[in-house]
Formats: C-alpha cells, structure tokens, sequence
C-alpha cells in the first residue's frame, strides 16, 4: 500500500485506488456525524443503559422528556446486559445479578419481592376460607386456578413455588404473554393469577385493578444492582439517572 522512504510513506498505486473505494464511505460517515451533532448539540452527551422493559416503562420513561443528553435503551435478560456492560457497548445497568470485574463497578439499588395476584374477576370466595398454613389446600385451590406467565421470564413462577412448597408448579401456565405489563393489563379486566415483583405492580394495586393475594410465607426476593464502568466518561448523566430511579422506587 506504501513505498517507504527516508522522510515519509509514499501511498502506492494500490493505497490511491482502496483510498478511493472508501472515501465515498468516510464522507458519508462524516455527514451523518455533522448532522447528529446539528440535531443534538455538540456538547450533548450520550448514554446507553440497559435494564428490563418493564422497570423503563414503570420508573423511567416518564422521565425522558426532561433529560439533557442522548439516551440509548438496550433490553434484554441481565447476563447479556452484563456482558454488554463490560464490553463497553452500554455505560449503566439495572440488573438483577452482578459479575465481578476489574473494571466495573456495583452498587445495591433496591430490593423487590415475588408475590401472587389475583385479576379484578377472580372469585376469592374459597381462597379466603383458606387456613395458609395449609399446603396442600393452597397447591389444591392454586392448581384450580388460572395462570399467566411471561416468555421471557419464566422463571419466577419457579422461584416462588420451590421456596414455598419446595416443589416445581405441578400445572402449567394457561397463557403465556409477552412481559409482566401485559399480564397486568390482562388480570386488571378479568380473572387468574400471576407471581410478578411487588414494584411492577404498585399502581395497578394503588388503584385496585388486581389483588394481592399472597406474599408466601418464604419472602422470594430480587436485589437490583446497578453497574458502571469506573471513571466513566459519563458519570454526570449516569448519576442523573441513577437519582431519577432511586426516587421512583422510593415512593413505591
């Protein structure tokens, strides 16, 4: 590509014509660049964070109209949020889990716990004839009942059922749905029964479009985490962020 000689690198035949296939590319880069900066201000930061979708719809979507920087959302389980983490693609994660790393660090954020819902419709009747230190007659009333459950995280059905029986469900879900708002919209106009964390559901319960029904007499709980990168380049939005959050969870 090059012809050295004792002052400077002289571009070869070749370097001239692959400088030429791939100027029309680096203009067009430039261009895209200009205009992202014209839109959005050459001093405005940009961040990317990770967290699940509900907790971003839940605690800060709402918010986003009044940021002052860029934000990039990625969704998704926390492993490959994590991984997205260290690999720097993203700048902050709200997960469940934490990993250790030389370059990351953690902070404990809030806790949730795993409780069971009941829908608007659900006949109650029986349930509270229920002596609760009765296992089989919960097993029993719970395997009469209608189920929801979510595909992406099938998991905490299992988590809850194996603390407090010791057992996996013995039924399986009647309707698997895309996320946990989807199962609260569907338990708010009819009946069934679903374990989702206690924060995802705080409004639909304030407002008495589903039940709590059961906290289990094993507490089942999540602790999330956030992780960031140490001397991050974007510690000012990352904290913004992080306050926003912070305050959303402590009002629930």
């Amino acid at each position: 590509m090059f012809e050295r000689t004792a002052r400077k690198m002289i571009p070869t035949e070749r370097g001239h014509l692959l400088y030429q296939q791939m100027q029309h590319s680096l203009n067009v880069l430039e261009d895209i660049e200009s205009r992202f900066r014209r839109k959005s201000g050459k001093d405005r930061p940009t961040v990317s964070m990770g967290m699940c979708v509900e907790t971003f719809q839940q605690a800060l979507e709402k918010h986003i109209p009044e940021l002052d920087f860029n934000l990039i959302m990625q969704f998704g389980e926390s492993e490959k949020l994590i991984d997205a983490l260290e690999n720097g693609v993203i700048d902050l994660v709200l997960a469940s889990q934490k990993k250790n790393a030389l370059n990351i660090e953690w902070e404990a954020f809030t806790t949730e716990q795993l409780v069971v819902v009941a829908g608007k419709k659900t006949d109650l009747t029986d349930w509270q004839t229920l002596h609760l230190n009765n296992k089989e007659a919960l097993l029993d009333w719970f395997g009469e009942q209608i189920w929801y459950n979510t595909a992406s995280d099938m998991k905490l059905l299992s988590r809850f059922w194996e603390a407090n029986f010791e057992i996996q469900p013995e039924f399986v879900p009647n309707y698997i749905v895309p996320n946990k708002f989807s199962i609260i919209r569907c338990l708010s106009v009819g009946k069934g029964l679903a374990v989702l964390p206690d924060f995802i559901c705080h409004e639909a319960l304030k407002q008495g479009d589903i039940t709590l029904l059961w906290r289990g007499d094993t507490e089942v709980t999540n602790t999330l985490y956030f992780g960031k990168r140490k001397n991050s380049l974007q510690a000012a939005p990352i904290a913004r962020i992080e306050t926003l959050l912070k305050g959303e969870f402590s009002e629930a």
